[in-house]
């Protein structure tokens, strides 16, 4: 019988992809030193070299949320601050191997096998009638035989890597500030009430209360008011700001059922004068 043996191709292939794995990471590695590096030097680049941009813009709005105008203030900033370094990555890489081994063997055997058999006879006489003579008999027999075996096997490798190289999100740089001078809205949650025994609704004040960029007292000024689905109104009517630039909104939560569900509900609160907006959320 043939023998056949891969085990060379085996230990062959599992040295050459163990040496592939380890020549990928120590590639991916020095290749990831190099991003690095070249991304720290661009960002100090991007640092020391100063250009004239807008550093903080000032927007003014008047008593009803319009803007009336606006400030600009320039300044020498570092090119950071206009540009983002793009920090790269190696996010992955996978390498995937496959490998098939065969061998092919081949034996043969010949035998042979011959037989030779000779017979003899001989006479002698005076008699004339029949005279003298010599008979010879010879046989011969050969055989061969031939054994031939054949086996075959065959040795495959397959390689295939993927790898993924993309910018870093977890770094960046801080943008400048913006400031806005103009009125500022502040809510504030009020008392809370029972309506009915049992309690058929609840209620809940809300101070809203309107001032300028200095602290000073807006009044007369008709507000917006969004409450997120909760009914509201105006506390005794008045629907502009006091002297003190406040006004109560009244918040109504409905008990609807016979076993109504009175657990205390977050409720957002929004107010709006112009594009000057605020938002809480109040618990009742």
């Amino acid at each position: 019988m043939a023998n056949t043996d891969v085990s060379g191709q085996l230990s062959t292939a599992g040295m050459a992809f163990g040496d592939l794995v380890r020549l990928t990471g120590q590639a991916v590695a020095d290749t990831q030193q190099k991003l690095n590096k070249t991304a720290a030097d661009s960002t100090s680049a991007l640092a020391k070299t100063l250009v004239d941009v807008i550093s903080v813009q000032e927007v003014d709005y008047d008593d009803n949320g319009t803007v009336t105008g606006s400030k600009t203030f320039t300044s020498q900033l570092p090119l950071i601050d206009v540009v983002d370094p793009v920090l790269y990555q190696w996010s992955q890489v996978r390498l995937q191997g496959r490998f098939t081994a065969s061998q092919f063997g081949a034996t043969s055997s010949t035998d042979t096998h011959t037989n030779t058999s000779t017979d003899g006879s001989g006479q002698a006489g005076v008699l004339l009638i029949f005279g003298g003579g010599y008979n010879n008999f010879q046989w011969d027999d050969s055989q061969t035989h031939v054994d031939s075996n054949f086996r075959v096997e065959s040795s495959v490798g397959l390689m295939r890597m993927n790898a993924i190289l993309e910018p870093r999100h977890d770094i960046g740089v801080p943008k400048p500030r913006q400031a806005v001078v103009g009125p500022q809205i502040s809510i504030d949650a009020g008392p809370i009430a029972d309506v009915g025994n049992p309690a058929t609704s609840r209620t809940m004040e809300v101070v809203v209360t309107y001032l300028k960029a200095d602290g000073t007292p807006i009044s007369g000024k008709e507000l917006s008011i969004d409450t997120a689905g909760v009914g509201w109104s105006y506390k005794g009517g008045v629907s502009t700001t006091d002297g003190t630039g406040a006004l109560t909104a009244v918040l109504t939560r409905q008990f609807v059922g016979d076993t109504p569900d009175r657990t205390p509900v977050d409720v957002v609160v929004s107010v709006r004068k112009g594009i000057v907006g605020e938002s809480t959320t109040v618990t009742f």
